[in-house]
């Protein structure tokens, strides 16, 4: 039994005082050391959270700072610590479970019980968020201490710590995600949030503040603790989460320049994983309540990802974060407008988080949160998580492979082992460049660039996961090639483009091959004017009037009467575009674009496994 450093650290009962408010009313067991009538003063409000009593049970999930080597926890706030103790800070997980009864039910009723009913709360504290393992037990407990209808006999809450040392006695330190992911349904977070499930993590990793408000404090938290749990390892190394203040322990950032393909904890860091967000400047208190105002606006307190289900502070919203998140009504609301942009999804994003939500909601089953119908695996839980480590893992990798190419874009040596393709891409356009170019500045990404192989894209592919074609990559190509044939049908290279259209658009204009067609008196922009398609579609028409006339005169004679124009709007047709020639303003091309979306089936995207990875052919050995 791990006795040393147990995973369990405290079982408390708290209690609704009806003039003193929420207290701790009992310690079943507390941190060895500390002082209980000191410890964690805030605890109280955020084991009975506010609205609580609407509801029969209520869960809530929560993390406390605590100091080790004092065997203390922070009286002044959690962004308040002294500097020379912040290495001795840690952050432990709680979960609650509140209830309440009548009091006319009680047979033993204190004096001090005034109200029609009484409402307790037994509250779980552990070293890692290991909630959805205790829930059930703490639900089945607590229910059990109500219809004991006896407040006075503890006995019970005696017996569930006990039990839980017991259970968790052989757990590690630090245990994989897999066992912290029980009780977290990214199955319904899909579901209700859709393609704001992708904004919201490109939000987080853009260390944001972002608050969440709801009514079911149960869903609040599983939300922010869901969209955390997508990126791998972070959720079992969140020690650092519970203050403004403190930095990962050097250890834990250390370089990894190889990897075991069968070790999947050494392929994950030495991918960069996890990524480290709530480092220096960074607070995640998944709820948080009035009494810890002060911790959301410390100079110390940068970004955040927050819970409350205060109503005051949606009032105070646009003061006080950057996004805001209605977990009730499933809708995100991008308050700081700069951001829009920046947290825009490309075409890839969209069709990428579409797809996956598309197989959850086919799969939807209403009865089990987290198994699709018919057991399928695309759209269950693990399909989800792989599907983002895939995601994460292309934009990790596309990151350093622009970094890289950036840095050696001059030096001919180092360019060499850059296969062609690679440098001419531009790996960071799929997941949009004005978003990366924001996350390369915040701490998380400076840590991952430091502590990372540069070279990770020779080992793990610098792709977009989704595999379908871009939209605007099949016209830009439609286009071009098209183009280019109306220039070769002509023949005599030194004709004008005008002749080389007409030949192109019409087979009837064979037989004018021969004849002489004057060219127009263009500049070099007219010469060169089919080089571009983006050029021909985004600004207006360079040709003059009188230019546009002479074109008109020269095919009048052809036998089927079309003019340069009328083929232009032909070979257009063809493509599956509208063009009007009696229409001089710009091409609007985002709006086809975006008609061309609509039109598009959703594509299939990968569902391979991370399981395996291709580690022949990089630089370090792999061991």
């Amino acid at each position: 039994m791990n006795d040393e450093n147990p995973v369990i650290v405290g079982v408390c009962l708290v209690d609704f005082h009806h003039t003193r408010g929420p207290e701790t009313e009992y310690w079943c067991s507390s941190p060895e050391g500390a002082d209980e009538s000191r410890l964690w003063p805030n605890l109280p409000f955020q084991a009975l959270p506010d609205g609580s009593h609407s509801f029969q049970e209520t869960f809530t999930y929560f993390t406390l700072l605590f100091n080790e080597k004092k065997r203390c926890s922070p009286q002044n706030g959690v962004s308040e610590l002294p500097e020379d103790e912040l290495e001795d800070y840690t952050t432990y997980f709680a979960i609650s479970c509140s209830r309440q009864i009548r009091s006319e039910d009680l047979i033993q009723k204190d004096d001090d019980i005034t109200r029609s009913t009484v409402q307790k709360a037994i509250v779980v504290i552990s070293k890692q968020p290991i909630f959805g393992q205790i829930k059930d037990k703490l639900s089945l407990v607590t229910n059990a201490f109500f219809l004991q209808r006896d407040f006075t006999d503890r006995s019970i809450i005696s017996s569930l710590y006990e039990n839980l040392v017991s259970m968790f006695s052989n757990m590690p330190n630090n245990p994989q995600d897999g066992q912290l992911y029980v009780g977290l349904s990214l199955r319904k977070i899909i579901f209700d949030f859709g393609k704001d499930v992708l904004v919201l993590l490109k939000a987080i990793l853009l260390e944001k503040q972002i608050i969440f408000y709801g009514n079911n404090v149960e869903a609040l938290c599983n939300l922010q603790f869901g969209l955390i749990s997508l990126i791998p390892n972070l959720l079992s190394n969140l020690q650092s989460s519970g203050s403004p203040q403190l930095l990962a322990p050097q250890a834990a950032l250390s370089m990894a320049d190889s990897f075991k393909s069968s070790d999947r904890q050494s392929v994950l860091k030495f991918i960069g994983f996890p990524l480290r967000i709530f480092e220096k400047g960074g607070l995640f208190s998944p709820y948080t309540p009035l009494q810890q105002m002060d911790d959301i606006k410390s100079k110390h307190t940068q970004f955040f990802v927050m819970g409350t289900s205060n109503s005051l502070l949606v009032e105070q919203k646009t003061e006080l974060c950057h996004l805001f998140v209605d977990v009730d009504a499933c809708t995100l609301e991008i308050i700081d407008k700069s951001l829009h942009p920046i947290l825009h999804l490309t075409s890839h994003d969209k069709r990428w988080i579409d797809s996956i939500h598309t197989l959850v909601s086919q799969s939807w089953n209403q009865n089990d949160l987290y198994t699709p119908k018919n057991s399928q695996f695309e759209g269950s839980e693990d399909f989800i998580r792989w599907q983002f480590e895939e995601y994460l893992t292309g934009l990790l990798s596309s990151m350093k492979l622009q970094e890289y190419l950036a840095t050696y874009s001059d030096d001919s040596i180092g360019m060499q082992s850059i296969p062609e393709e690679l440098v001419r891409s531009n790996p960071m356009q799929p997941f949009n460049s004005a978003w990366a170019l924001k996350w390369s500045q915040t701490r998380n990404y400076e840590l991952f660039r430091n502590y990372t192989d540069d070279r990770i894209f020779d080992v793990f592919s610098p792709k977009h996961p989704y595999s379908g074609p871009d939209t605007i990559t099949i016209l830009q190509q439609k286009l071009a090639a098209t183009f280019q044939n109306f220039k070769k049908s002509s023949p005599d290279t030194k004709e004008s483009d005008a002749q080389g259209i007409k030949q192109r658009s019409n087979s009837s204009l064979d037989a004018a091959n021969n004849q002489t067609v004057k060219e127009p008196a263009a500049g070099d922009k007219e010469q060169n004017f089919w080089s571009s398609w983006k050029e021909y579609f985004n600004t207006k028409r360079k040709v003059k009037k009188k230019e546009e006339e002479d074109i008109l005169k020269a095919t009048q004679h052809l036998n089927d009467g079309n003019s340069t124009v009328e083929a232009i709007g032909s070979a257009l047709v063809g493509l599956g575009l509208h063009y009007n020639s009696s229409q001089e303003e710009e091409y609007d091309y985002e709006t086809e674009h975006s008609d061309l979306d609509k039109s598009r089936k959703s594509s299939n995207i990968s569902t391979s496994s991370r399981g395996s990875y291709q580690s022949e052919g990089h630089k370090p050995d792999a061991k």
